[in-house]
């Protein structure tokens, strides 16, 4: 990476550094999924001050451009004009050509959590827990809450994309709302349905999606292994 920032540019020194990142990520250089330079390491590039690191960071990430990933580090997000498409992970397998395969742990009526309470009419929802597989592979703890009016789900084969059994029903998933993503760690019992060890990082996602008439579809709670980039690449 070349610094092509000059103090005497009538840019401020930020919005510089934001155009020289902003034009690698159009270039391809960096792609969606990467893992840009840390703040320290772009100061020592760009000889600019912690703030102006920050500045132009923080920037690209209310864009729309960058993602921050406490505990992890700020990552290339895949870029959209306005809101955010809902890509199932069954249409990311298909992008990467990973054979995707789902375990389903349960499927059940159940009270709405707490932190779901304002999405959900009922105080009862639709719950759906499913373990995710690439190649084989469990890369996702997923937990999925419909509202009661689903109960359709209750007796379908949940074994395939969620997305495309939702069409054949005329509801069609649009864009996100919520969307929220820190770093946890594996309880036990987590840990023994994905074959690993205990305590293991991986990244903790709550989403809501709505139609395109802006009406509640789902909530989900994800537990995501980013261990194996070699092996699926997960975007948010």
């Amino acid at each position: 990476m070349k610094s092509n920032i000059k103090i005497g540019n009538d840019l401020p020194l930020y919005e510089q550094m934001k155009e020289v990142i902003l034009k690698q990520i159009e270039s391809g250089e960096l792609k969606a999924g990467d893992k840009i330079l840390s703040e320290a390491q772009f100061q020592k590039e760009f000889h600019v001050s912690r703030i102006t690191v920050r500045k132009a960071i923080e920037t690209l990430v209310k864009e729309g451009y960058l993602m921050k990933i406490q505990g992890k580090g700020t990552f290339v997000k895949k870029h959209n004009q306005s809101l955010q498409q809902c890509l199932s992970l069954t249409d990311l397998c298909q992008i990467q050509g990973r054979s995707l395969t789902s375990e389903i742990i349960s499927c059940q009526k159940c009270d709405v959590k707490k932190e779901n309470l304002q999405f959900f009419s009922h105080q009862q929802n639709i719950e759906i827990v499913r373990l995710r597989k690439v190649d084989g592979v469990v890369i996702m703890l997923e937990t999925t809450y419909f509202p009661l009016e689903d109960d359709f789900l209750l007796n379908e084969d949940l074994s395939h994309s969620l997305y495309q059994l939702l069409n054949q029903y005329h509801i069609y998933p649009d864009h996100k709302g919520l969307n929220e993503v820190s770093i946890s760690k594996l309880t036990p019992l987590q840990a023994q349905l994905f074959n690993v060890q205990n305590d293991m990082n991986v990244i903790h996602h709550r989403g809501v999606i709505y139609d395109e008439n802006h009406r509640f579809i789902h909530a989900v709670e994800e537990y995501v292994r980013v261990d194996l980039p070699d092996l699926f690449k997960y975007y948010l």
